[in-house]
């Protein structure tokens, strides 16, 4: 590889590099986006710089927290705190760009930024709560009918045939599905794919 190119890609390699560096920053954040950083935070077991490189990495949600800010005007009449966190150079100079381009206070687009990422999660969370439920009821008639299913085998089959004890594993699998699906639907329990014993 000749000189030249090298020094490109060593140049290249140390803006990478120094834009993950983290920096510490204060912005003024109302209490609702204050609760929700640390909503995030706590529920999907992250840190604060993830929380914010995570929100800065989505171009869709930045014009978004950009939109609601202009509309609901460039200054908040919420009680605001200074909060410092630690951040990535990457997601500050972000910030600092889309303020100075937008005529926007950092501090405003980071609240609409968090606001409506929880909100996007909270929404997503429903949907998926809604499908899962479906799921159950789907899974659950479909063990009514294997247990069904099983009570004609019994009466065709001997005690010891090997049919009957393969169907009755399919039996306990189903039950321990729905079993799994009812623990993540009433206390957040994931269901582990590879986990059949799991209920």
């Amino acid at each position: 590889m000749n000189r030249k190119v090298d020094d490109k890609l060593d140049r290249i390699s140390k803006t990478i590099l120094s834009e993950k560096q983290s920096v510490r920053t204060t912005f003024k954040l109302s209490d609702s986006s204050s609760n929700a950083i640390y909503w995030l935070i706590k529920t999907n077991n992250l840190k604060p710089k993830e929380v914010f490189d995570l929100i800065c990495s989505n171009e869709n949600l930045i014009d978004f927290a950009i939109e609601a800010a202009i509309k609901d005007g460039k200054t908040s009449s919420a009680k605001k705190t200074r909060k410092t966190f630690v951040i990535s150079k990457r997601v500050l100079r972000l910030l600092n760009k889309y303020s100075e381009k937008h005529k926007l206070s950092r501090d405003l687009i980071v609240e609409n930024l968090i606001l409506l990422f929880k909100a996007l999660l909270e929404k997503h969370a429903e949907e998926e709560k809604q499908r899962e439920e479906k799921a159950l009821t789907i899974i659950s008639d479909f063990w009514s009918k294997a247990e069904s299913v099983e009570k004609q085998l019994k009466d065709l089959l001997d005690d010891d045939s090997p049919i009957l004890d393969r169907f009755g594993y399919v039996i306990v699998l189903l039950m321990n599905l729905a079993s799994a699906i009812e623990s993540k639907l009433s206390n957040g329990v994931p269901i582990d794919p590879d986990d059949f014993s799991q209920s």
